[in-house]
């Protein structure tokens, strides 16, 4: 058996006797493996190698080197050991590692380029040397720097003398050693996306975490360091990586957010990693970001963000609240902020006075402020502005601003009762002179006080102590104040019927009482067409005892109807013939006071054709003029035939008004024609018939055919 090695450091010295045991191991596993090759070979039936006297065989493999060099006392290690021809047509060679001084490592043959060997932790400190049994061959190797030590760095030694022995075979492998060492993060590398930022503003770091320990780290998560100026952006506090093994690399983003009060200049974000080994053991690195902060400038800006009056509508005189709502949309605290109210006189100062303190005022805050203030009594009535001045200090620098308010002032109703005339019914659209009507009235108070003891005239009332009146009888309006004294004058184009023109209604309430009453009226016959104002006299005391008198006014509508005289020139017979024409002459005079203002005359029949004017043109007729109108219809079946006939015209109002006239007769069958025979002479016997007379051509031609002999 053939014994090759290489030790680094100094070679510890071996016992005698130890040599020994290790030259008979080895000789007893190089004899093993031999009678197993020539048992595998007499079984093949492959021819059976020989090898020279006295020299043991050689190795089939090459060794170059292994990893690590160097272990840690009392951790363990697996060596990795590299070359070539660890497996033979594809299946792995009973290789075996072994350290000298130490015995037979637990051992793997990965490939044919690669052999894993585990070293326990309890391996003492010192320097050993490694070799690669083959049983049967001897420990083979090419390598230049091939030992390990627990301890120290190891340095090539010279090989030992080959032991006389063969080693014994273990017959149970140690348990494997763990890898000795431990995970070790850093930051590689990192940029932040952008550059640079607004305090306030967020920047995305993206960085590049490498593992340069020996394990690997396990459950590894990233996060910023609490207390500085720069807080995670989404909300996530922690951000978990996957497993990074020895010399693994990966890339996380990490998203921050730099306080309202980051100073100016590059600042520095502190990160924490935080894993663990297989063992479970925790580790954490720090490391450090960069971004660069702008420096911002600084300013307060007050703004009035909202206001609101208690009442909504202020009333002059009266006490109104208003409440400002201020906020500081500048990014610079405002000291010592102060309200006060500005030019314009709608508002005045109330019990706390016009300037109200509203203190410090931070940067993006609000403040609320309520100001007792007084309407003035000269206010208008409607929406009205009202400033306000804002100032506050700023670096120690006065600031003001002005703004505005928009007060929307009441209108102020009168105490008096305020009377309206709510309804005044007639029962039509339009009367006509000389006409009855009954006129329903309603009256309604939609003032603050009653009136009482009211008395309703359909007329004027003159000439007491009134405040208008209108004793035409055409009507008017008018207010006033007085004792209610005065003569009456009832309407004399509506004169009121059935009573003198007054009528008592007492009391009407306040706040929309209402009272109704009928009267009823005739229409003065000498009117013409027109609009008519009929003045309605109101009498009442108001609750402090004054006398008030209203005049109120209806207004109606009279329309002059035309007086026209329209006959038939000739009387219709009581019954006409089917298909035998029907004449109707229409004569029409006009009777009244103004011309009549003719358009057209339609006619339509009932049963009947209208063969002649069944529209016929008319145009203007005069006082005491008359025109005609000529109609000709064809009845056609038996019964009733009705004609009508339309007058249109256009009224004094200029609106289209007609005038129908309906005509009926009754229609019947013609009686049937008579027939006449020749009467009988006097003999009794029939009138004899005329013989009837040849044509004078047939004559002619009987003439010529008894001149050439052929006729009779």
């Amino acid at each position: 058996m053939s014994n090759k090695c290489f030790s680094v450091g100094a070679q510890r010295a071996v016992p005698q006797q130890g040599r020994f045991i290790v030259r008979a191991l080895l000789l007893a596993l190089l004899v093993v493996g031999t009678f197993a090759s020539w048992g595998a070979s007499a079984q093949e039936g492959t021819p059976e190698v020989t090898q020279p006297p006295g020299q043991p065989p050689g190795p089939s493999f090459v060794f170059l080197r292994f990893e690590p060099t160097t272990i840690n006392p009392g951790v363990g290690a697996t060596l990795t050991l590299l070359g070539d021809g660890f497996f033979s047509s594809g299946s792995a060679k009973p290789l075996l590692v072994r350290l000298n001084g130490f015995g037979v490592l637990q051992t793997t043959v990965a490939s044919t380029n690669v052999i894993t060997a585990t070293v326990p932790e309890t391996i003492p400190p010192g320097t050993y040397i490694v070799y690669i049994i083959e049983p049967g061959v001897g420990d083979s190797f090419t390598c230049t720097a091939c030992s390990v030590t627990a301890l120290s760095v190891l340095t090539p030694t010279n090989p030992p003398p080959p032991p006389t022995d063969p080693p014994p075979i273990p017959t149970q492998a140690p348990p494997p050693t763990p890898i000795p060492g431990a995970p070790n993060l850093l930051i590689r590398s990192f940029n932040a996306n952008p550059s640079t930022i607004e305090p306030g503003g967020t920047v995305t770091f993206n960085v590049e975490i490498v593992n340069v320990g020996t394990r690997a780290a396990e459950g590894l998560s990233v996060s910023v360091d609490p207390g500085g100026k720069f807080i995670p952006a989404n909300g996530q506090a922690t951000i978990l990586l996957p497993n990074l093994g020895p010399n693994g690399a990966t890339v996380v983003n990490i998203p921050v957010t730099a306080a309202e009060d980051t100073p100016a200049g590059p600042q520095s974000v502190p990160i924490t990693m935080t894993y663990r080994d297989f063992t479970g053991e925790s580790y954490t690195a720090k490391g450090n970001l960069t971004v660069t902060v702008q420096k911002i400038e600084t300013a307060s800006q007050i703004t009035l963000a909202r206001y609101l009056f208690d009442p909504a509508q202020a009333e002059p005189g009266k006490q109104v609240t208003v409440t400002i709502l201020l906020t500081n949309t500048g990014n610079e605290d405002a000291q010592q902020v102060l309200v006060r109210i500005g030019d314009g006189g709608l508002l005045l100062a109330g019990p706390e006075g016009d300037s109200f303190p509203v203190g410090d005022l931070a940067a993006g805050a609000s403040a609320s402020v309520e100001m007792p203030l007084i309407v003035s009594t000269s206010a208008k009535p409607g929406p009205q502005p009202q400033g306000f001045n804002i100032t506050y200090l700023q670096d120690g620098e006065s600031k003001q601003i002005t703004s505005s308010v928009t007060v929307d002032v009441a209108k102020v109703v009168p105490t008096a009762p305020v009377l309206l005339l709510d309804r005044f019914d007639v029962g039509r659209a339009f009367l006509q002179p000389g006409e009855q009507f009954t006129a329903e009235v309603t009256l309604k108070n939609v003032g603050k006080e009653a009136a009482q003891n009211m008395l309703i005239t359909f007329g004027t009332v003159s000439p007491g102590n009134t405040g208008g009146n209108n004793d035409d009888g055409t009507g008017g309006t008018g207010t006033g104040t007085g004792t209610g004294s005065g003569t009456t004058n009832p309407s004399t184009t509506f004169a009121p019927m059935g009573s003198g023109g007054t009528v008592f209604a007492g009391t009407v309430e306040a706040d929309g009482g209402t009272v109704t009453l009928s009267q009823d009226f005739i229409v003065n016959s000498t009117v013409d067409t027109g609009i008519y104002t009929l003045p309605v006299t109101l009498r009442y005391q108001k609750p402090d005892g004054s006398s008030v008198t209203d005049i109120l006014s209806a207004s109606l509508v009279v329309v002059l109807p035309p007086r026209l005289s329209i006959d038939l020139q000739s009387p219709l017979p009581e019954e006409t013939n089917i298909g035998e024409p029907l004449f109707l002459t229409l004569g029409i005079t006009n009777r009244g006071r103004k011309a009549v203002n003719f358009t057209t005359a339609t006619v339509t029949a009932d049963n009947a054709e209208v063969v002649e004017g069944a529209e016929t043109f008319l145009g203007p007729l005069r006082v005491d003029d008359d025109t005609s109108l000529s109609i000709n219809v064809l009845p056609l079946e038996p019964g009733p035939v009705k004609v009508t006939v339309t007058l249109n015209y256009i009224d004094d109002l200029n609106k289209p008004q007609t005038i129908v006239k309906e005509y009926e007769v009754q229609a019947i069958e013609p009686p049937p024609l008579p027939t006449f025979e020749p009467p009988p002479d006097f003999a009794g016997n029939p009138f004899p018939q005329e013989e009837e007379q040849p044509s004078s051509d047939e004559t002619l031609g009987k003439l010529l055919l008894g001149l050439l002999g052929l006729g009779s």
